[in-house]
């Protein structure tokens, strides 16, 4: 029995050799420059073939041990025969078996260094077209021949990695660093490393650079072809999409809108920053329709002043239409919610534009989480406000409906309507608003005007008017501002018309009224109710009010009012044409009023520096004889 278990140990010890030295002749075979250029050969035909044009390969490596393969240095011509496809090297983990029938079954796969030039031009078809045209017929051709023959290529990958991608279409570039690819229990899983992709686009006045990096996009995919798994599509099962660090960026190279101007908001399109992370499940999927959730999101732009921190959507797209229901927008202590939403794409064919949209849009709103973008005035703006709106619009404008704003104790109420019109032109753009009802109650007045950092004006005489209404319009236009109502007060009623311009730096308007009790308002015991109006220019000129303000200090506004008294009543006695004129240097306004008379004209002088102390206010009279306007009826 030794001699036996000790032959028997020397024959297999003979077999491993021969196993082995065969093994070794197989590799060494299998690596010779005739097998390599015969698998050269049966790749390129075989390529040639499937993608129906040129195809050249500098080198195959076949290593039987690890049951693996790789091809490298593949370009493909496009049919002007420039280069429009260059890969690097795709390795793949094979079944050998399939490969000695002459097919190429994958089980995993590596591909490093992929450079495409792409060329769509608007006159006439790409430089890919014909590959799409084989495609679609070897499609044809495998329907018409027989079941039983096959394309060379078998793909049942497992692992896929790709490196280094690059691909120039028209003028686009699109990069991808890395992506992986995984089948494992039923799931598809695909992460993509910053996919990059560059544009330009030329506006009016500038060439602006786009830059998008899609940070790591995760996507996991249930195996809906598994018996197992059909028909499971639903909320519990959806395709999973998560995105972190997606930023998109603009320049052009100019400086910001707001350089300079530190009360302009610093929204600038031409020159975005944004990062957001995004989560998405993909409930349905067909040929024209899409349904998916967007569960979270938030999007921030530090420089612009953009921070939503909350992003909710349900999301149906049918053909050109979006519909979009139970949408939350969160912005810091700002939230929008919009039950429901239309938006109907632009359709070439039919004619039709961009419109869409929103029912019942309710929130709550803090103005000062839009301070930085659009109104840097708001940045202490901190008294909440309850919204709700309705909206529809185009690519052109937008109307708001049904606009409805208070305050949590309803001291400020506010109804009204809006239309934004001329979006595509900044100088043509116009934001109208119809108040149909403002009442601002005592206390709330002096709240809301506390929230700007400006210089406060009058106000007592606001405190006094008591509760304030308000009916009216104003309109938003390229650097200029215009308002127009009445204003019900307690004090009396005032009809106004006046206009900012933000080129020159004035107020300009108008007011009237009936029956103002101007003496309770500036605290004047001997002046009653007055019927008058007045034309007034005011000064807001920064630079203008710093140099007046430097040489003779005031609190005062700078500019002039003039007013025609109908009526005035002045110690229990009604005063009629009268005319009143102030003018303000900003220290000192000096005014006068005059009581015309048949011969001779009543003259009192005034001087003030405080609104908030007329009643002390200096008063000289004089006579002025020889109206001027006998003179000329005597004439």
């Amino acid at each position: 029995m030794a001699k036996f278990a000790k032959g028997l140990r020397l024959v297999l010890k003979i077999v491993a050799v021969i196993i082995a030295v065969l093994v070794l002749v197989t590799i060494i075979v299998a690596n010779s420059s005739y097998v390599q250029n015969k698998l050269v050969g049966m790749a390129t035909d075989a390529l040639s073939k499937e993608l129906n044009t040129e195809v050249k390969i500098d080198r195959v490596k076949l290593n039987l041990l690890a049951m693996s393969a790789s091809v490298e240095g593949i370009k493909l011509k496009d049919q002007q025969q420039r280069d429009m496809l260059k890969v690097g090297r795709i390795w793949g983990h094979m079944r050998v078996l399939a490969l000695l029938r002459g097919e190429i079954l994958l089980r995993r796969c590596e591909v490093d260094s992929v450079d495409a030039f792409l060329i769509k031009p608007h006159d006439g078809p790409a430089n890919y077209q014909f590959l799409l045209d084989a495609n679609k017929k070897n499609k044809k051709d495998k329907k018409d021949k027989d079941s039983t023959k096959h394309s060379a290529f078998k793909f049942d990958i497992k692992d896929a990695v790709v490196n280094g991608i690059h691909v120039k279409y028209n003028n686009a570039d699109y990069e991808l660093a890395q992506a992986f690819y995984n089948h494992w229990r039923g799931k598809h899983t695909i992460t993509v490393h910053h996919l990059k992709l560059n544009w330009q686009k030329q506006t009016k006045k500038a060439l602006v650079k786009w830059h998008l990096d899609s940070g790591t996009l995760t996507a996991s995919i249930p195996d809906f072809s598994r018996k197992e798994e059909r028909g499971k599509r639903n909320e519990n099962n959806p395709i999973r999409v998560d995105i972190k660090g997606l930023e998109l960026k603009s320049d052009c190279d100019l400086p910001r809108r707001n350089t300079g101007k530190p009360h302009h908001g610093a929204f600038d399109d031409r020159h975005f920053n944004l990062q957001a992370d995004l989560g998405i499940d993909i409930l349905h999927t067909g040929k024209d329709s899409l349904r998916l959730k967007l569960t979270n999101g938030c999007v921030k732009d530090t420089i612009a002043g953009i921070d939503l921190t909350e992003l909710k959507s349900d999301v149906t797209v049918s053909g050109k239409h979006i519909t979009l229901a139970n949408a939350v927008v969160q912005q810091v202590t700002t939230r929008l919610e919009i039950p429901k939403g239309l938006i109907l794409l632009p359709d070439k064919e039919k004619g039709t534009s961009l419109s869409y949209y929103a029912d019942s849009i309710k929130g709550r709103v803090m103005l000062k989480d839009i301070s930085q973008p659009f109104a840097p005035v708001l940045h202490k703006f901190s008294i909440p406000l309850n919204l709700s709106v309705s909206l529809d619009g185009n690519g052109d404008g937008m109307l708001f409906k049904d606009i409805h704003v208070n305050t949590d104790d309803n001291k400020l109420t506010i109804n009204s309507m809006g239309m934004l019109r001329n979006l595509k032109d900044g100088h043509k753009l116009n934001l109208h608003f119809e108040v149909y009802e403002m009442k601002a109650k005592p206390g709330i007045k002096h709240k809301i005007i506390n929230q700007f950092t400006v210089k406060k004006y009058m106000m007592t005489q606001i405190f006094a008017m008591g509760l304030i209404r308000y009916a009216g319009s104003f309109d938003i236009l390229w650097k200029r501002q215009q308002f127009r109502g009445l204003l019900n007060t307690e004090k009396g009623d005032i009809d106004f018309n006046f206009e900012l311009d933000g080129i020159n730096k004035y107020v300009t308007g108008n007011v009237s009224t009936d029956s103002l009790k101007l003496g309770e308002l500036f605290q004047l015991e001997k002046i009653g109710n007055i019927d008058c109006s007045a034309s007034f220019k005011i000064d807001i000129s920064k630079t203008r009010t710093a140099i007046m303000r430097k040489q003779k200090g005031g609190k005062l506004p700078i500019g002039h009012v003039d007013a025609d008294v109908k009526k005035i009543g002045y110690r229990n006695i009604n005063m009629k044409n009268i005319v009143a004129n102030i003018e303000s240097d900003g220290a000192i306004a000096n005014g006068d009023v005059t009581l015309k008379g048949s011969l001779t004209d009543l003259v009192l002088q005034f001087s003030f520096t405080n609104t908030d102390e007329m009643h002390k206010m200096k008063i000289k009279p004089r006579l002025k004889f020889g109206h001027s306007d006998n003179k000329r009826k005597k004439r």
